[in-house]
């Protein structure tokens, strides 16, 4: 059976905001914790993941292009950081190819990643959606020491032609192939959320909440220089260790339980569909990251769906590749969001999406089986009548 021809990411479980409001996670140092509870730094931490991390950029948007590489659930991440478990694309935008002329040449380790992105960056068509100024956004989680821009890219070996993903460890001996070439391929980052950072902070809520006594203490005896942060640390300590054998069970149940439902609800879907190579649209929350060295990113995935690309020859122009991605994401932006329970819907509806739906609502649009077999006319509609 083939696979469908696209796939609805569930997960969205974050949200944006915009750049004045980003704040990176308090610090745990010597001098903060004595006067911060370790609450309180969960308490931060889970803000920062869920509802502080990603700065807005322009709502929902759409890419085309070509999955060059999966990050599967927990890819580089060990211990607590798989409290993560995003799966995640990586899709070079369309018109650019994976390939030897337009991003290789060099020996291993690259050189050529900051020129590579610029030549997407600057191709008139999509390039913009990963084009960021780290001087013009806040300081990251992770910034690089010269904090220079440092694009996302997936590292391509081209052996005699054949591109593929490179990863060091798995074939250390590449390099000392002088046949091979490597080439940083720039790329969009593509987030589909998994739900463990979610469900771990709302089971350890009530937890932290007891613990920091729900800021009554601060409230009460935080005029105190120094000696009244210092006491409201000690108390929260206290009881959080108090709680703690409470803590650890709702901290592995949620984290099991999210797990489970992962697989089968949001990430696990995705992550069955998508295939390396896979020319695909994706439309979800553009968005800066600044939970690492700060990139522009689609995150969290609402819709990824198959498409046939264009011949890239000679003779597709600029204008013939921006024309194909605007009618195709025009095209997607006119399709409302799902609807909740309530009837509202999960993002904010444009005016040519609440078009679309109020279409759909129509009693002529509702068959389920074929317009024939349980589909209706238009009231004002009068049925042709047979010539006998």
């Amino acid at each position: 059976m083939s696979s469908p021809i696209g796939v609805s990411s569930r997960g969205r479980y974050t949200r944006c905001v915009e750049k004045s409001a980003y704040a990176n996670p308090k610090s745990v140092d010597l001098g903060s914790v004595f006067s911060t509870g370790f609450a309180t730094f969960a308490e931060d931490g889970c803000d920062y993941l869920l509802g502080r991390k990603l700065v807005c950029l322009g709502g929902v948007r759409c890419a085309i292009g070509t999955i060059v590489q999966i990050e599967p659930v927990g890819h580089h991440k060990a211990g607590f950081d798989a409290i993560d478990n995003d799966f995640c694309v990586n899709l070079l935008l369309f018109p650019h190819q994976a390939n030897e002329r337009e991003f290789g040449g060099d020996p291993y380790p690259t050189q050529n990643r900051v020129a590579n992105w610029q030549k997407v960056t600057s191709d008139g068509i999509q390039g913009t959606l990963i084009l960021h100024d780290s001087n013009n956004m806040p300081q990251p989680a992770g910034p690089r020491p010269d904090r220079s821009d440092k694009p996302y890219s997936t590292t391509y070996i081209f052996r005699g032609g054949q591109p593929s993903p490179y990863v060091l460890e798995e074939d250390p001996q590449a390099p000392n192939d002088p046949l091979n070439t490597f080439g940083e391929v720039p790329v969009l980052h593509c987030e589909c959320e998994g739900s463990r950072i979610y469900m771990v902070c709302k089971a350890l809520e009530p937890y932290l909440d007891i613990a920091r006594l729900g800021g009554g203490c601060r409230a009460a005896i935080d005029w105190i220089p120094f000696a009244g942060d210092a006491i409201c640390a000690l108390i929260e300590d206290v009881i959080l260790l108090a709680l703690s054998p409470l803590i650890w069970m709702a901290f592995l149940n949620a984290w099991l339980e999210a797990q489970a439902f992962d697989e089968d609800f949001t990430t696990g879907p995705v992550k069955r569909w998508a295939e390396l190579n896979e020319s695909v649209l994706v439309t979800g929350e553009w968005v800066w990251d600044g939970g690492h060295q700060g990139w522009n990113e689609i995150h969290p995935v609402h819709v990824m769906m198959k498409v046939v690309l264009p011949t890239r020859t000679a003779g597709l122009t600029t204008d013939m590749a921006r024309s194909f991605v605007q009618r195709w994401c025009g095209l997607v932006a006119q399709v409302p969001p799902p609807i909740r329970p309530n009837g509202q819907p999960v993002t904010v509806i444009t005016p040519k999406q609440q078009d679309t739906y109020n279409r759909q609502q129509r009693p002529e649009n509702r068959w389920t089986y074929h317009p024939d077999v349980d589909g209706c006319l238009p009231r004002d509609t009068k049925p042709e009548v047979p010539i006998v």
